[in-house]
């Protein structure tokens, strides 16, 4: 049974916020919101039993053992410029028709079946002569609606095992 969530968050101050919402959807689910990675190892294997993992902004690189121990699962949500993340470009045209394009992922986080699989993916066309912070304004809300929408999932729930893929014009 899904006891603890723990929450690490690319910018800091995302985290009491993330941590709110997936309280209200589970009042009884500890997030931990607080730890740093290396605080992972000292945990009890039981307490990494009762748990799922959630990083949200950015990658997060786990040692293999750590992860086979997370009983629930280890998720990220992060942003890449691509249309087509795992794919890169193989020739100019490809290259110069990514680059318009943002996706947002939520991807499982491991190294063998059904890890490192792509739970959600949403790709958006950017307005042409888009400057870096408006891209990343719009990458980031787009993050944060992914989120808010699996949230429940991710403090309720399994995690959605077929993945989704939504365009974006």
């Amino acid at each position: 049974m899904l006891k603890n969530l723990i929450l690490f968050a690319a910018n800091d101050e995302h985290r009491p916020a993330l941590a709110a919402l997936l309280r209200e959807h589970n009042p009884g689910l500890t997030v931990s919101d607080d730890l740093e990675l290396c605080d992972l190892e000292q945990l009890e294997p039981e307490e990494l039993q009762e748990s799922r993992l959630i990083c949200f902004g950015g990658p997060l690189t786990l040692q293999s053992d750590v992860v086979k121990q997370i009983g629930h699962g280890a998720y990220q949500f992060y942003y890449a410029p691509l249309q087509y993340p795992g794919l890169a470009p193989s020739t100019a045209q490809e290259a110069e028709d990514d680059g318009p394009c943002v996706s947002v992922i939520a991807q499982s986080i491991g190294d063998a079946a059904p890890f490192d699989q792509i739970i959600d993916i949403e790709t958006v066309t950017l307005p042409a002569n888009i400057e870096a912070p408006q891209r990343d304004l719009i990458a980031f809300t787009r993050l944060a609606r992914m989120f808010w929408r699996l949230s429940h999932a991710i403090a309720c729930e399994s995690m959605p095992a077929e993945p989704r893929s939504t365009r974006l014009n």
